[in-house]
């Protein structure tokens, strides 16, 4: 399935211990706020274009859902921080909304529980 933005060299981190993710807290300070705030931004911006996938019927209950999160340094808006080349190293799609929502759930329980802090690195192993 094609991946939303296209890009012909995209580069989604996060599948290994070469190329982590690294946990982006918002409540840690007013820079790390701002920036989790642009990845929302990005996205919401991003999901309103009629070329994303999924884009749900009348009375369909779906989020556009992003990876990788914007709550990681590698989020959408990673490209206004860190230089041009991130541009649109990102996807996203629109998803089930309770599916979204219960992942995102445990996605912040899974910080919690296995202490992954402000700038910790991390990886997400997507399997068949």
């Amino acid at each position: 399935m094609p991946s939303y933005p296209t890009k012909s060299d995209k580069k989604l981190p996060g599948g290994s211990a070469l190329d982590p993710m690294h946990r982006l807290v918002p409540g840690f300070g007013p820079s790390e706020q701002a920036r989790y705030d642009a990845n929302r931004s990005v996205v919401s911006s991003t999901c309103n274009n009629p070329a994303v996938p999924g884009r749900p019927t009348a009375g369909e209950r779906r989020d556009c859902d992003e990876f990788p999160f914007a709550s990681s340094y590698q989020g959408a808006a990673r490209y206004q921080y860190e230089g041009d080349p991130y541009r649109d190293d990102f996807s996203v799609r629109y998803i089930d909304s309770d599916e979204n929502q219960e992942a995102g759930r445990r996605l912040g329980a899974w910080y919690d529980n296995d202490r992954i802090l402000s700038h910790d690195p991390f990886i997400v192993v997507i399997g068949d």
